[in-house]
């Protein structure tokens, strides 16, 4: 479904708790029960000895599209902390993002966070505050919004893929600010999980089957790299949002922190999932298939195609084109930057733990890197400058790239390249590359929605 640039802003004054949202979507919602979301200390069982880990009492949450959830967040820990709904198009006060969007909920205290999804489609949720700590401890949650027109699939699993910084001794290491590792590609993890897990998962189906896998990547730095051994299989969606017609999928790609793909598969033969970047493959995930005497296997069916959620038209027309430059890291150009309202050169910054920049800016300036109205088009010219690859997420957005929406996106080093960005609801929007390191270094921004 697409709507005019007039439908979409006239839509988004009537109803600012989330972006573009259709009349039959929000109407006549029924009430439901509030979820109770606890974040807390536990263990996992991973080792000989427990794992202390930090992790939500309900780590897979499930909502309706276009239908308001409350979810209260009690904070169990002792220190604060927030909650981001990673790809969601929420009201800006939604957004979880502490120091902008909201103050952070105390040690003991509790949060309503009144969330709808105009998208159906593959999201995730994780701890926004102290991000670089709180996420490597295991803060973070699989988020399906389920639509009512959706095909049908026997088997249907998200797969949280995580790797841990684990010491001798079991432990998640507590050094979460080595400026080795923040000035380069951020702290890689050497233990994999799945869903809290320890790897690899393991899945059952039989044949004929449709299987739909949700790949979500929440390490907090590695850029995996997968090689899928699923003969037939088709990429359904990108970051929640359908592709308007099925791909066949690669045998080799990226997946950037926080990006997501929705695998489609018809379970013929057992299949599996592989992680390279370490050099050794590492199993993710095995789909084993059982073939039984009289297995059904249909022909492949152009149902897996999913329906597509109700995303503008984008205008033939830009208003605004923002340079957008990633700068700074070691073996980088970037020679000074602003930081906190003062200009500084490369070595004062590194001498501060700032690393990173964005637009000659390092960590979060004052002033947006652009403003916009509701419904404008913005062309947002990316350029890698650095030496290191970086995935950019846009906070309550989705860019159009590569011919779909996206809202995380792995740049490449020395990649330049330009996306189209719609201003959706009113707001102060982060932008950040999602290798933690990186943006807990300098490599965040924000723009206005006004």
């Amino acid at each position: 479904m697409n709507l005019t640039r007039r439908q979409w802003i006239k839509a988004t004054t009537q109803l600012t708790a989330a972006s573009l949202l259709p009349w039959p979507l929000w109407a006549n919602q029924p009430e439901l029960p509030m979820i109770s979301l606890q974040a807390r200390e536990t263990t996992a069982s991973w080792l000989e000895v427990p794992t202390p880990i930090w992790k939500y009492n309900q780590p897979m949450l499930r909502m309706q599209q276009g239908v308001t959830q409350l979810i209260r967040v009690t904070n169990h820990l002792q220190v604060p902390t927030t909650v981001h709904w990673h790809g969601l198009r929420v009201a800006n006060a939604m957004d979880g993002v502490s120091g902008l969007t909201q103050e952070p909920i105390a040690a003991g205290a509790s949060f309503d966070y009144e969330i709808m999804s105009p998208d159906a489609g593959t999201f995730w949720f994780h701890s926004h505050h102290n991000t670089i700590e709180q996420l490597a401890r295991g803060l973070y949650g699989a988020l399906v919004v389920t639509g009512n027109d959706e095909p049908l699939f026997e088997r249907d699993w998200p797969l949280l893929i995580d790797d841990w910084n684990l010491n001798t001794n079991g432990r998640i290491d507590s050094e979460f600010t080595n400026r080795h590792n923040q000035s380069h590609a951020g702290q890689l993890g050497t233990f994999l999980t799945i869903n809290h897990q320890r790897g690899p998962w393991l899945g059952q189906a039989k044949a004929g089957d449709r299987v739909r896998l949700r790949l979500i990547n929440s390490a907090t730095n590695r850029i995996l790299q997968l090689r899928a051994e699923f003969p037939g299989a088709l990429w359904l969606a990108k970051d929640g949002q359908p592709l308007s017609i099925p791909e066949p999928m690669p045998e080799m790609f990226i997946l950037g922190p926080g990006e997501r793909w929705d695998i489609g598969w018809l379970a013929r033969d057992s299949g599996r999932l592989l992680e390279v970047s370490g050099g050794a493959s590492l199993v993710v995930a095995e789909v084993e298939v059982s073939q039984g005497e009289k297995a059904y296997i249909p022909s492949y069916p152009g149902a897996m195609a999913l329906p597509g959620n109700p995303m503008p038209q984008l205008p033939v027309g830009v208003s605004q084109k923002v340079p957008v430059l990633l700068e700074g890291g070691a073996m980088g150009q970037l020679q000074t930057a602003q930081y906190q309202g003062e200009r500084y050169s490369f070595p004062e910054l590194a001498s501060q733990g700032q690393f990173w920049a964005i637009s000659g800016q390092t960590g979060m300036p004052k002033e947006p890197l652009f403003r916009a109205r509701q419904g404008e088009s913005i062309e947002l010219q990316l350029d890698n400058r650095t030496a290191f690859p970086h995935t950019l997420h846009w906070h309550g957005h989705h860019v159009w790239a590569d011919g779909r929406w996206q809202d995380s996106l792995t740049m490449p080093q020395g990649q330049k390249r330009s996306v189209r960005l719609l201003a959706g609801s009113p707001g102060k929007w982060l932008i950040h590359c999602h290798m933690i390191d990186h943006q807990a270094t300098g490599m965040m921004t924000w723009f206005e929605v006004v």
